[in-house]
């Protein structure tokens, strides 16, 4: 009796463990299509890397084919790189090692990142209007690039800062268009 009872044991235990190591078809199918969906949006970009990063940022989401959720964190972190690109022009500007002349073009750039920021909203992605958002935040930080150049400021670090806010922002991008492509069109 002892004997059957433990075949019962043993036998639960590698169905069990078979159970949790191997994915059902389910999960295996929605993993393919997270894959797809990952190669669609990456390709939009300019930087895979960045791209597979910042989706990578959030695996929860990429593994569970939600769309919506990667579009969302996607965003939100281009959000932060706006953030995180006014602050870097804040500590510039008042800098007492920065020309006096060029911070007024600084915080020209403040005020564009701002105003960009406000565009990265969330509500647009439910009505097909992200990309139409996200245009004109991209055209902020083009704005702030021109007056740049404009008044001939060119070092390393700006470039850097603006190069990375739009390796983000195009994933952000992109995923919002591949969303907003996936959407039925309204009649």
């Amino acid at each position: 009796m002892g004997s059957s009872r433990n075949r019962v044991l043993i036998f639960a235990a590698i169905f069990l463990c078979l159970f949790f190591h191997f994915p059902s078809q389910t999960v295996a199918m929605s993993r393919a299509k997270s894959l797809e969906i990952t190669a669609k949006i990456c390709k939009r970009t300019g930087n895979i890397k960045v791209c597979l990063q910042v989706l990578l940022s959030r695996p929860q989401a990429l593994f569970r084919y939600d769309l919506m959720a990667m579009a969302e964190n996607a965003i939100q972190l281009s959000r932060k790189e706006s953030n995180d690109t006014v602050n870097f022009f804040n500590n510039l500007a008042s800098s007492k090692d920065t020309n006096p002349a060029l911070k007024l073009v600084l915080k020209s750039c403040i005020s564009n990142f701002k105003e960009g920021f406000m565009f990265l909203n969330l509500s647009g992605l439910e009505g097909r209007t992200a990309t139409f958002d996200m245009h004109n935040a991209y055209d902020q930080a083009t704005a702030c690039e021109t007056d740049l150049s404009a008044n001939k400021v060119a070092f390393d670090l700006v470039a850097a800062r603006i190069k990375k806010w739009k390796d983000v922002f195009s994933v952000a991008m992109a995923t919002a268009g591949v969303l907003e492509d996936s959407l039925p069109i309204p009649e």
